[in-house]
């Protein structure tokens, strides 16, 4: 499919992580690199951390159609999930034929052809492996992007989803990679503006049931004073983890333009992939997230009141 592909377009889902952001920058090299033209295009600003993957800045959802239309192939990476690319939806519908998705995601929709393995611990193994697939170069660029999207999504290889096969991935990529500088630029560039949005996310946690669940909360005016973008609120819901009894972590991002943004951690105990499907979202049993045009109150207790219950079930069984 790929191999005869002269023009690409690569995108993802909304709100990118480094996942995605790195699956986005490898195959946009890699196609070059192997005589194709491919275009990048993002749904929101790029985040300041991942700028470095890129070669040339990606495309917005504005170009997108225009750019879909003129493709040999259109690749969706991290996602299936139409609910997670909104603004192009109606061009990738229009353009389905073309359409090829590699995912890592249970939940889904019927983009294109797709390419699912849940069993991978990020898009980026996917990637690499295709690429392999391909005979496509993988320089030190595209391996560091790679190594930034697998590892990102692995918890620099301590989430539960690290396994040996992802282990493998980092292990060849890792040749001629210097990782403690790879940490340094994504974890330890952050503005002042980040740590003052963090501590008022902090302020705002609440414990519940037996301190096994903690839920945050910020809305546009924290983000305002404190003049943090809003990417720069990525992994904060990691936090609250630190406690030994939490079990299940929500942060709850009440957007500009309206809605809420949930992201959904989870230890052992609660698939929070069936937490966010109970809001039409969605994601991995660890790791998940929905949107929701519910008031804040309402959904904090509507949130609360079913992470609890299955709370409840998971304790009695242990």
């Amino acid at each position: 499919m790929l191999a005869a592909a002269g023009r690409l377009v690569l995108t993802s889902h909304q709100r990118p992580d480094g996942d995605a952001l790195g699956c986005l920058a490898a195959l946009a090299r890699a196609a070059r690199a192997a005589g194709k033209t491919a275009r990048v295009v993002v749904h929101d600003p790029l985040p300041a951390r991942y700028a470095f993957l890129f070669e040339q800045p990606p495309a917005g959802s504005a170009e997108f159609a225009a750019l879909a239309e003129r493709a040999d192939r259109i690749v969706v990476v991290d996602t299936s999930s139409f609910a997670q690319l909104e603004p192009v939806e109606p061009a990738l519908r229009q353009f389905s034929p073309k359409v090829l998705v590699i995912d890592h995601h249970l939940s889904s929709d019927e983009l294109g052809d797709t390419w699912r393995d849940v069993a991978a611990a990020a898009a980026g193994v996917m990637v690499l492996e295709l690429l392999e697939l391909l005979s496509w170069p993988v320089d030190a660029a595209i391996s560091q992007a790679l190594l930034t999207a697998i590892l990102t999504d692995t918890g620099w290889l301590h989430h539960a989803n690290t396994d040996r096969r992802a282990l493998l991935a980092v292990a060849q990529l890792a040749q001629g990679a210097n990782l403690n500088e790879l940490y340094q630029r994504i974890y330890q560039t952050d503005r002042p503006a980040r740590l003052k949005l963090l501590a008022i996310a902090l302020d705002s946690l609440e414990f519940s049931h037996q301190d096994q669940l903690a839920v945050m909360s910020l809305g546009p005016d924290d983000f305002a004073r404190t003049g943090a973008a809003a990417d720069e609120s990525e992994d904060f819901v990691n936090e609250p983890l630190r406690v030994a009894s939490v079990e299940v972590s929500a942060i709850l991002v009440e957007q500009p333009g309206g809605g809420i943004r949930a992201s959904l951690r989870s230890r052992r105990k609660v698939d929070v992939a069936a937490v966010a499907d109970e809001f039409g979202g969605g994601g991995h049993s660890r790791a998940a997230g929905f949107r929701s045009q519910l008031p804040l109150a309402q959904l904090k207790s509507r949130l609360t009141q079913l992470c609890q219950g299955l709370l409840d079930v998971a304790n009695s069984r242990s």
